[in-house]
Protein backbone atom coordinates (compact mmCIF):
# COMPACT_ATOMS: atom_id res chain seq x y z
CA UNK A 1 0.00 0.00 0.00
CA UNK A 2 1.29 3.71 -0.67
CA UNK A 3 2.20 5.64 1.98
CA UNK A 4 0.28 8.87 1.39
CA UNK A 5 2.05 12.27 1.44
CA UNK A 6 1.14 14.95 3.95
CA UNK A 7 1.87 17.41 1.26
CA UNK A 8 3.47 17.78 -1.93
CA UNK A 9 6.12 20.33 -2.22
CA UNK A 10 5.99 20.77 -6.00
CA UNK A 11 1.78 20.89 -5.94
CA UNK A 12 -0.01 19.70 -8.97
CA UNK A 13 -3.60 20.75 -7.67
CA UNK A 14 -4.55 23.89 -10.03
CA UNK A 15 -8.15 24.17 -8.31
CA UNK A 16 -10.32 22.67 -5.32
CA UNK A 17 -13.94 23.27 -4.94
CA UNK A 18 -16.55 22.06 -3.15
CA UNK A 19 -20.29 22.31 -4.02
CA UNK A 20 -23.78 21.58 -2.32
CA UNK A 21 -26.78 21.27 -4.00
CA UNK A 22 -30.39 22.26 -2.72
CA UNK A 23 -33.96 23.24 -3.46
CA UNK A 24 -35.02 26.41 -2.49
CA UNK A 25 -37.04 26.50 0.95
CA UNK A 26 -38.55 29.56 -0.66
CA UNK A 27 -40.76 30.28 -3.82
CA UNK A 28 -38.39 32.78 -5.00
CA UNK A 29 -35.17 31.87 -6.22
CA UNK A 30 -32.18 32.12 -3.75
CA UNK A 31 -29.72 32.89 -6.11
CA UNK A 32 -30.94 36.87 -5.72
CA UNK A 33 -30.81 36.35 -1.92
CA UNK A 34 -27.68 34.70 -1.27
CA UNK A 35 -25.40 36.77 -2.59
CA UNK A 36 -26.08 39.46 -0.53
CA UNK A 37 -25.96 37.55 2.99
CA UNK A 38 -22.66 35.74 1.67
CA UNK A 39 -21.59 38.98 1.09
CA UNK A 40 -22.26 40.93 4.03
CA UNK A 41 -20.97 37.96 6.54
CA UNK A 42 -17.47 37.61 4.47
CA UNK A 43 -16.69 41.06 4.65
CA UNK A 44 -16.02 40.32 7.91
CA UNK A 45 -12.81 38.84 7.15
CA UNK A 46 -12.59 40.02 3.84
CA UNK A 47 -12.90 43.58 3.29
CA UNK A 48 -12.52 43.98 -0.18
CA UNK A 49 -15.07 41.82 -1.44
CA UNK A 50 -16.25 42.22 -5.04
CA UNK A 51 -19.80 40.85 -5.83
CA UNK A 52 -20.53 40.20 -9.56
CA UNK A 53 -22.95 39.30 -11.56
CA UNK A 54 -22.54 36.56 -14.06
CA UNK A 55 -24.51 36.20 -17.22
CA UNK A 56 -26.55 33.11 -16.41
CA UNK A 57 -28.21 35.97 -13.69
CA UNK A 58 -30.23 36.56 -16.98
CA UNK A 59 -31.80 33.29 -17.63
CA UNK A 60 -35.32 33.15 -16.35
CA UNK A 61 -35.95 30.91 -13.40
CA UNK A 62 -38.54 28.65 -15.03
CA UNK A 63 -36.10 28.23 -17.86
CA UNK A 64 -33.02 27.12 -15.53
CA UNK A 65 -35.45 24.77 -13.86
CA UNK A 66 -36.39 22.77 -16.19
CA UNK A 67 -33.23 22.42 -18.14
CA UNK A 68 -30.61 20.12 -16.53
CA UNK A 69 -27.76 21.65 -18.13
CA UNK A 70 -28.68 25.22 -15.80
CA UNK A 71 -30.35 24.13 -12.75
CA UNK A 72 -27.02 24.65 -10.89
CA UNK A 73 -25.10 26.86 -13.25
CA UNK A 74 -24.08 30.38 -11.03
CA UNK A 75 -25.44 33.60 -11.13
CA UNK A 76 -23.24 35.64 -8.71
CA UNK A 77 -19.78 35.26 -8.22
CA UNK A 78 -17.92 36.82 -5.08
CA UNK A 79 -14.15 37.54 -4.99
CA UNK A 80 -11.21 39.16 -3.61
CA UNK A 81 -8.41 40.26 -5.29
CA UNK A 82 -5.16 38.45 -4.92
CA UNK A 83 -7.01 35.94 -2.54
CA UNK A 84 -7.19 32.30 -4.00
CA UNK A 85 -10.79 31.49 -2.93
CA UNK A 86 -13.99 32.65 -4.53
CA UNK A 87 -17.70 31.85 -4.04
CA UNK A 88 -20.35 31.22 -6.39
CA UNK A 89 -23.85 31.26 -6.07
CA UNK A 90 -26.86 30.06 -7.88
CA UNK A 91 -30.64 29.39 -7.14
CA UNK A 92 -29.57 25.62 -6.35
CA UNK A 93 -25.89 25.72 -5.71
CA UNK A 94 -23.08 27.25 -4.02
CA UNK A 95 -19.34 26.70 -4.52
CA UNK A 96 -16.18 27.52 -2.50
CA UNK A 97 -13.23 27.72 -4.89
CA UNK A 98 -9.65 27.98 -4.09
CA UNK A 99 -7.33 28.42 -7.34
CA UNK A 100 -3.61 28.15 -7.09
CA UNK A 101 -1.55 28.38 -4.73
CA UNK A 102 -4.02 25.46 -2.54
CA UNK A 103 -3.99 26.98 0.72
CA UNK A 104 -3.95 23.20 2.27
CA UNK A 105 -6.64 21.25 3.30
CA UNK A 106 -6.89 22.20 6.89
CA UNK A 107 -7.86 25.65 5.84
CA UNK A 108 -9.72 24.67 2.66
CA UNK A 109 -11.88 22.76 5.65
CA UNK A 110 -12.08 25.72 8.13
CA UNK A 111 -13.17 27.90 5.09
CA UNK A 112 -15.83 25.72 3.92
CA UNK A 113 -17.00 25.03 7.40
CA UNK A 114 -17.34 29.12 7.79
CA UNK A 115 -19.71 28.39 4.34
CA UNK A 116 -21.65 25.95 5.54
CA UNK A 117 -22.70 27.61 9.30
CA UNK A 118 -23.57 30.97 6.57
CA UNK A 119 -25.96 28.85 4.71
CA UNK A 120 -27.25 27.01 7.90
CA UNK A 121 -28.02 29.93 9.46
CA UNK A 122 -29.22 31.96 6.53
CA UNK A 123 -32.92 29.65 6.59
CA UNK A 124 -32.98 29.77 2.79
CA UNK A 125 -30.92 26.49 1.96
CA UNK A 126 -32.70 23.77 3.79
CA UNK A 127 -31.07 20.12 3.90
CA UNK A 128 -28.87 19.59 0.82
CA UNK A 129 -29.54 17.14 -1.37
CA UNK A 130 -25.46 16.52 -2.28
CA UNK A 131 -22.41 17.94 -1.86
CA UNK A 132 -18.96 16.77 -3.35
CA UNK A 133 -15.41 17.44 -3.11
CA UNK A 134 -13.70 18.04 -6.48
CA UNK A 135 -9.56 18.24 -7.21
CA UNK A 136 -8.12 19.71 -10.31
CA UNK A 137 -4.32 18.52 -10.92
CA UNK A 138 -2.28 19.35 -13.73
CA UNK A 139 0.65 17.27 -14.79
CA UNK A 140 3.15 18.05 -16.85
CA UNK A 141 6.07 16.16 -15.79
CA UNK A 142 5.95 14.05 -19.51
CA UNK A 143 5.47 15.70 -22.33
CA UNK A 144 1.40 15.64 -22.88
CA UNK A 145 -0.58 13.50 -24.20
CA UNK A 146 2.20 10.81 -22.68
CA UNK A 147 0.57 9.04 -19.37
CA UNK A 148 3.60 7.84 -18.00
CA UNK A 149 2.61 9.91 -14.71
CA UNK A 150 -0.46 7.85 -14.40
CA UNK A 151 -1.66 4.52 -13.63
CA UNK A 152 -3.19 3.97 -16.64
CA UNK A 153 -3.76 1.65 -19.36
CA UNK A 154 -5.72 1.91 -22.24
CA UNK A 155 -6.21 -0.68 -24.69
CA UNK A 156 -8.56 -1.31 -27.83
CA UNK A 157 -7.29 -4.43 -29.16
CA UNK A 158 -4.17 -4.35 -30.99
CA UNK A 159 -4.07 -0.89 -31.47
CA UNK A 160 -1.58 1.35 -30.34
CA UNK A 161 -3.09 4.02 -27.99
CA UNK A 162 -0.03 4.96 -25.97
CA UNK A 163 0.73 8.72 -25.75
CA UNK A 164 -2.24 9.66 -27.93
CA UNK A 165 -4.94 12.45 -27.28
CA UNK A 166 -7.12 11.19 -24.89
CA UNK A 167 -10.23 12.44 -22.86
CA UNK A 168 -12.30 9.80 -20.86
CA UNK A 169 -14.65 9.93 -17.81
CA UNK A 170 -15.24 6.99 -15.58
CA UNK A 171 -17.06 6.51 -12.49
CA UNK A 172 -16.02 4.26 -9.87
CA UNK A 173 -17.68 3.45 -6.48
CA UNK A 174 -15.23 3.00 -3.64
CA UNK A 175 -16.63 2.43 0.42
CA UNK A 176 -19.12 4.93 0.90
CA UNK A 177 -18.30 7.47 -1.78
CA UNK A 178 -18.52 7.48 -5.57
CA UNK A 179 -15.61 9.09 -7.53
CA UNK A 180 -15.89 10.74 -10.97
CA UNK A 181 -13.13 11.05 -12.83
CA UNK A 182 -12.31 12.56 -15.92
CA UNK A 183 -8.76 12.52 -17.94
CA UNK A 184 -7.91 14.97 -20.47
CA UNK A 185 -4.20 15.28 -22.29
CA UNK A 186 -3.16 17.24 -23.72
CA UNK A 187 -4.95 20.35 -21.87
CA UNK A 188 -3.73 23.78 -21.65
CA UNK A 189 -5.14 26.22 -18.79
CA UNK A 190 -4.38 29.87 -17.73
CA UNK A 191 -2.86 29.75 -14.14
CA UNK A 192 -1.60 33.24 -11.95
CA UNK A 193 1.83 32.34 -13.33
CA UNK A 194 0.91 32.14 -16.94
CA UNK A 195 -0.57 29.48 -20.15
CA UNK A 196 0.30 26.13 -18.93
CA UNK A 197 -0.10 22.76 -20.44
CA UNK A 198 0.16 19.17 -19.64
CA UNK A 199 -2.16 16.36 -18.46
CA UNK A 200 -5.66 16.97 -15.98
CA UNK A 201 -7.06 14.61 -13.74
CA UNK A 202 -10.33 15.96 -12.38
CA UNK A 203 -12.05 13.98 -9.46
CA UNK A 204 -15.09 14.96 -7.71
CA UNK A 205 -16.26 12.71 -4.98
CA UNK A 206 -19.31 12.41 -3.20
CA UNK A 207 -21.07 10.23 -0.56
CA UNK A 208 -23.45 7.60 -1.82
CA UNK A 209 -25.55 8.55 1.58
CA UNK A 210 -27.44 11.39 1.03
CA UNK A 211 -27.10 14.00 3.87
CA UNK A 212 -30.04 14.41 5.41
CA UNK A 213 -29.03 17.12 7.81
CA UNK A 214 -25.98 20.33 7.91
CA UNK A 215 -24.64 18.05 10.78
CA UNK A 216 -24.44 14.96 8.08
CA UNK A 217 -22.50 17.09 5.61
CA UNK A 218 -20.19 18.52 8.14
CA UNK A 219 -19.82 14.20 9.60
CA UNK A 220 -18.98 13.33 5.85
CA UNK A 221 -16.80 15.96 4.57
CA UNK A 222 -13.29 14.75 5.95
CA UNK A 223 -14.62 11.24 4.58
CA UNK A 224 -14.93 12.84 0.93
CA UNK A 225 -11.27 14.41 1.43
CA UNK A 226 -9.54 11.29 2.65
CA UNK A 227 -11.24 8.97 0.25
CA UNK A 228 -10.23 11.40 -2.70
CA UNK A 229 -6.97 11.83 -1.31
CA UNK A 230 -6.22 7.71 -1.37
CA UNK A 231 -7.39 7.41 -4.90
CA UNK A 232 -5.17 10.01 -6.17
CA UNK A 233 -2.28 8.30 -4.73
CA UNK A 234 -3.12 4.86 -4.62
CA UNK A 235 -4.83 4.56 -7.43
CA UNK A 236 -3.93 7.70 -9.97
CA UNK A 237 -0.61 8.88 -10.17
CA UNK A 238 2.39 6.82 -10.43
CA UNK A 239 4.92 6.07 -7.31
CA UNK A 240 7.83 7.54 -9.82
CA UNK A 241 5.52 10.78 -10.26
CA UNK A 242 4.93 11.48 -6.25
CA UNK A 243 8.69 10.83 -6.12
CA UNK A 244 9.01 13.59 -8.37
CA UNK A 245 6.60 15.86 -7.04
CA UNK A 246 8.79 15.77 -3.76
CA UNK A 247 6.55 14.25 -0.99
CA UNK A 248 6.79 15.46 2.56
CA UNK A 249 5.65 12.68 5.21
Amino acid sequence: MTTIPKRLKKEPLIEAIWQVQFEPAMDQPVGDLLPGILYAALRKDHPNLQLHRLPAADIPAHVALYDPNLRHIAKYRIEESGNPFLFQIGDRSVTLNCSKPYVGWNVFKSKTLALINILKESGLVPVPLRHSLRYLDLLNIEPAPDLSSFQLEIKIGGLDTHSKPLQMRIELPDKECLHVIQFATPAQVTLPDGLQSGSIVDIETFSINNPQSWQDVLEQLSQLHERSKHLFFEHIISQKTIVHLEPEY
